[in-house]
């Protein structure tokens, strides 16, 4: 019985349940449209096969042997366990989901993504959560694969592999100090706020030193362009950095995005740097497997509709 379950037809047991439901080849061939000989033909083939008649002919009935009996029942519940397993997904409805979202990113992404999110997921999905991870607490490649992060948000050069990626914007980087920093004063009246190529050599600086993102790369241009500092304060959380920076005559290399939130919450300005350095994309990445699930799919659109560059779409990319 085994070496039958492993090389049976599946078209075979749905044949079976129909000749057993109908009890008639006729109308087992117009429940599964096919010719009645077609039904015949497998008939004898389950016949052979499970070494049994199955169906005895009546008068008025084709009537099941205590085997096909037997078997009818099994087989139907397995048939509706296959269907179920190989049907999609119903869609996702965010306004009854209480599903967790989670979101892999920097300290900087938290600063900048969840406040919107926050509030559209309170709009659009009132029983869902919103999770955020750092980048820096565990392999963000290993965790999406498994399902444990959704997304992964961030300028994440390294990953590579079966991934699907979204450009959202474009990132720069600037130049972040206290409101009362000296550079600040030196500018000519009523102009933008700016630090030249000598100050900023001159100046202390706090760099970050952030694991899992794309940082380290602008800590290798500056090197590369000979720019020499005095670096007392090495910090690996951006956000804390700000702080920092707003309570001391230090001066920090920040993407943009964060100055400008920075900016509106502590007592701290920003320009552009004096030293061209690399753009980079912010995108968003998730897996393969869950390219087609409603729920992450949901949950990417919801990014990529507050946050994406108007007028310069990212399309998905594998």
């Amino acid at each position: 019985m085994d070496d039958l379950a492993a090389t049976l037809d599946l078209n075979l047991l749905r044949l079976l349940i129909a000749v057993h439901d109908a009890r008639s080849v006729t109308a087992a061939a117009v429940r599964l449209d096919l010719t009645q000989s077609a039904v015949s033909n497998g008939l004898r083939r389950l016949r052979q096969a499970c070494g049994d008649p199955l169906f005895i002919r009546t008068p008025d009935r084709m009537m099941p042997t205590p085997y096909a009996t037997r078997l009818a029942g099994p087989v139907a519940r397995m048939l509706d366990t296959v269907g179920e397993a190989l049907a999609r997904a119903p869609g996702f409805d965010p306004t009854t989901s209480s599903r967790l979202f989670t979101l892999r990113m920097t300290d900087i992404g938290e600063a900048v993504f969840v406040p919107r999110l926050a509030t559209a997921f309170s709009r659009l999905a009132p029983a869902a959560t919103l999770r955020t991870v750092l980048l820096s607490s565990g392999d963000t490649a290993s965790g999406l694969a498994r399902g444990e992060v959704d997304l992964a948000i961030g300028f994440l050069p390294d990953l590579k592999g079966d991934w699907y990626q979204q450009r959202l914007f474009e990132q720069r980087y600037v130049c972040l100090a206290a409101e009362g920093h000296p550079a600040w004063k030196r500018r000519a009246a009523g102009g933008a706020p700016r630090i030249g190529a000598d100050a900023f050599r001159r100046a202390q600086h706090l760099v970050i030193e952030s694991p899992g993102s794309g940082h380290l790369v602008v800590e290798a241009e500056l090197t590369r362009l000979g720019v020499r500092r005095d670096t007392p304060v090495r910090m690996p959380d951006f956000v804390a950095a700000v702080f920092v920076v707003a309570q001391t005559g230090l001066v920090c290399t920040v993407p943009h995005r964060l100055a400008e939130a920075a900016a509106r919450l502590a007592p701290v300005r920003w320009c552009e740097h004096p030293f061209e350095l690399p753009t980079f994309a912010i995108r968003q990445y998730w897996h393969a497997r869950f390219h087609h699930d409603a729920a992450c799919a949901w949950l990417r659109r919801l990014v990529a509709q507050e946050f994406a560059e108007p007028g310069r779409p990212g399309a998905a990319t594998h």
